[in-house]
């Protein structure tokens, strides 16, 4: 079992604080790193006042000036609103700086502002992700190669610095859908979870992500990888009244902004989101089979359910939120896990 670290950018209202953040964020890898923790990853998305992170390999490339160790991933970055030649040429920079520490995750986004700010349009966005995975690989063997696809043609490509990893970095994809999980099971990727959705949900997904690969003969390539909020304390009141109101403020800014029709909840695997209400949304409710929280001992057993019944290899933890809680408690978030959860699972 592997464990990552996913962090936010995210300062509302304004980001003024931004500079102060991401010295925070280098701070928390650093600690992740010295503790055990396997990984850190970022996720992206663009025109957010808050500074929500924009430049995510960018980002990376600095945390990884901050650590020797600690594998650094996207999760997820917007593949179709970039060009693959960019993002091949500036993962092969980034794996090379961190001496093959880079895992990409890339889904699709479907958010249409953002195609509309590069000038992209959503029609067939699934053909030009499926083109942009295909390049990728070819972009990354190390040898010249040509493609004609319906929305990329390439003529005698090599790109350089070739990458360190061998054939190449691994390539997650963010999956919430059937449609989805079967295509990372197709094209034989990596399927990184969001981290919304009860247990039974992600032991359903896993299977159907397992059987497409499977059916197309990627059984070798298969790994499950969970996101989950969670947090690690000795303390019920922390966990109830510092921790918990910062989980439940992110989760109904997407409600009432409506993402939960749009994707970013799947009401039809759980359709009850359609209708609850948002002094509903309570601690007691929410957090079993959904999020992983507690003393060490409560946390090593979820993570332990979790193993399996969703057979997953990796869990990614989103410990601190937007409005919190702060730098110091995810800092002591970070070395009680580190120290007294990660080495059952080394053991």
């Amino acid at each position: 079992m592997k464990f990552g670290l996913l962090v936010n950018t995210q300062d509302p209202p304004d980001g003024a604080r931004i500079p102060q953040l991401y010295d925070e964020i280098f701070e928390e890898a650093k600690l992740a790193e010295a503790v055990g923790f396997d990984g850190l990853f970022v996720p992206e998305h663009h025109m957010m006042p808050d500074g929500y992170l924009c430049a995510p390999l960018l980002f990376l490339a600095a945390v990884a000036a901050h650590t020797k160790r600690l594998r650094l991933g996207t999760s997820i970055m917007h593949l179709p609103e970039w060009h693959p030649i960019h993002v091949a040429e500036e993962v092969a920079v980034l794996d090379n700086i961190s001496k093959g520490r880079v895992i990409l995750g890339v889904g699709l986004n479907l958010n249409e502002p953002e195609f509309r700010l590069f000038g992209i349009s959503m029609k067939g966005v699934v053909k030009r992700f499926t083109e942009e995975i295909e390049i990728l690989r070819r972009a990354w063997s190390g040898q010249p190669f040509s493609f004609q696809g319906e929305y990329f043609q390439l003529e005698n490509v090599m790109i350089t610095p070739r990458v360190i990893q061998k054939p190449h970095p691994p390539i997650w994809i963010g999956a919430m859908s059937e449609p989805a999980l079967k295509r990372a099971g197709r094209l034989g990727t990596g399927w990184v979870s969001d981290p919304l959705h009860v247990i039974h949900v992600m032991k359903a997904w896993a299977e159907i992500y397992r059987q497409s690969a499977a059916e197309h003969g990627n059984q070798d390539r298969v790994q499950v990888v969970l996101i989950r909020d969670g947090w690690v304390s000795y303390d019920e009141r922390e966990l109830r009244e510092v921790w918990w109101p910062t989980v439940r403020d992110y989760h109904l800014f997407y409600k009432n902004l409506g993402f939960f029709e749009s994707g970013r909840f799947n009401a039809d695997w759980e359709p009850w989101v359609r209708t609850i209400r948002d002094e509903e949304w309570t601690y007691d409710r929410i957090v079993p089979d959904r999020l992983i929280a507690g003393t060490p001992a409560q946390v090593v057993d979820e993570i332990e359910r979790y193993r399996q019944e969703v057979g997953c290899e990796y869990i990614i933890f989103y410990f601190r939120h937007p409005t919190g809680p702060d730098h110091r408690a995810t800092m002591r978030c970070i070395e009680l896990f580190g120290k007294e959860v990660i080495p059952h699972f080394h053991q």
